[in-house]
């Protein structure tokens, strides 16, 4: 019996060996071969600003905070109310954009924009997935190559979170990045393509990228605001994060945050950090926006602040718990663009603080 079991660990671990030397290498073959996938919203967004960057020199890059959130007429009119007209903004928000995405988004943009771009704000982004869904579409697969590891880890690691939960989104990083690095499903799709082609995803650019949330009503979206309506006392629950977890060490993030922008002020470019209003992280966002203002003369945006903005906080404007509707989202642009006017052409904030 011992002879039996020796010979099958030993022939399954000669087979175990055996694929990853075979798949991954294919693996990695198959993907330089193979373009990137259409993505929803990021691929029609980042095509759009690539076709025309001339058009634009200021530039937002971030999560659904930024997407729903960013009107780039009302930015535009708010920096040319506080001084700062000719300013023609892109929102390039893309849903659930986490830390090494930007990243690469970062890259993409500066690529792109040439001497044309001036200025780019960057969002807090989201931490990595922690579900193996989450870390299994095209989407994970494209931005879970070797090459974005680092970018990963880096993320992951300056969130702050405890040991246990970091431990766990590293663990499905690469549960994500042994299921892209296997091949699995990637050979089929060019050796047995679909009959009919699936036409590109489509995205409406008549607002150069923002889009009013409630204004396409998806059965998942449909349900977040009935979630909101139904439950009013959870809006002053949210309200009473401002201020919890206040010894929660955000210096990690600060730092991580602040590396992006030095990044960005290397290049030329007039680098701001925007840290949206969202309930739900107002224990959290609004800390890390502050300690990146500590660690020097940074642009923070940083309008997770009911005790600063509290005209924002009204119920009124929220769609949900964490996002603006569109009136929210005209507010609350007129205010960044006027800011960011104040910080880019005097580093002070005395615009900010006429407006409040």
């Amino acid at each position: 019996m011992i002879t039996q079991i020796r010979t099958a660990l030993f022939s399954a671990i000669l087979f175990a060996v055996g694929f990853v030397v075979v798949a991954v290498p294919l693996s990695l073959g198959l993907r330089a071969a193979t373009p990137m996938p259409d993505l929803l919203v990021l691929s029609p967004k980042l095509d759009a600003y690539k076709a025309a960057p001339e058009k634009y020199d200021t530039v937002f890059i971030g999560s659904s905070r930024t997407f729903y959130h960013i009107l780039p007429d009302a930015v535009e009119a708010g920096a040319a109310e506080a001084g700062c007209p000719g300013w023609n903004v892109y929102n390039l928000g893309v849903f659930g954009l986490t830390g090494a995405e930007q990243d690469w988004m970062i890259d993409q943009v500066v690529a792109a924009g040439g001497d044309s771009l001036k200025r780019i704000v960057i969002e807090d982004a989201l931490p990595n997935e922690r579900t193996l869904d989450g870390v299994t579409t095209n989407r994970a697969r494209y931005f879970n190559s070797p090459d974005m590891w680092p970018a990963q880890i880096a993320s992951i690691t300056s969130y702050p979170e405890s040991l246990p939960k970091r431990v766990f989104r590293a663990g499905m990083l690469t549960l994500g990045a042994g299921f892209d690095l296997s091949g699995v499903g990637r050979g089929s799709e060019i050796l047995f393509p679909p009959g009919d082609a699936p036409e590109p995803k489509d995205f409406d650019l008549s607002n150069d990228g923002f889009e009013a949330l409630g204004s396409i009503m998806t059965p998942d979206i449909e349900a977040r605001r009935k979630d909101f309506e139904e439950k009013p006392e959870q809006f002053e629950q949210d309200l009473a994060l401002y201020g919890a977890h206040s010894d929660e060490d955000v210096s990690a993030r600060a730092a991580y945050l602040a590396k992006r922008l030095d990044q960005l002020s290397s290049r030329g470019l007039n680098a701001a950090l925007y840290i949206s209003p969202d309930l739900p992280e107002l224990d959290r966002t609004p800390r890390t926006g502050e300690a990146v203002k500590a660690l020097g003369d940074y642009k923070v945006l940083n309008f997770n602040r009911p005790d600063v903005y509290p005209d924002l906080f009204d119920r009124d404007l929220w769609f949900d718990f964490s996002h603006f509707g569109e009136t929210g989202a005209r507010k609350l642009s007129l205010k960044v663009g006027a800011e960011y006017c104040a910080m880019s052409s005097t580093g002070k904030e005395s615009v900010a603080n006429a407006l409040r």
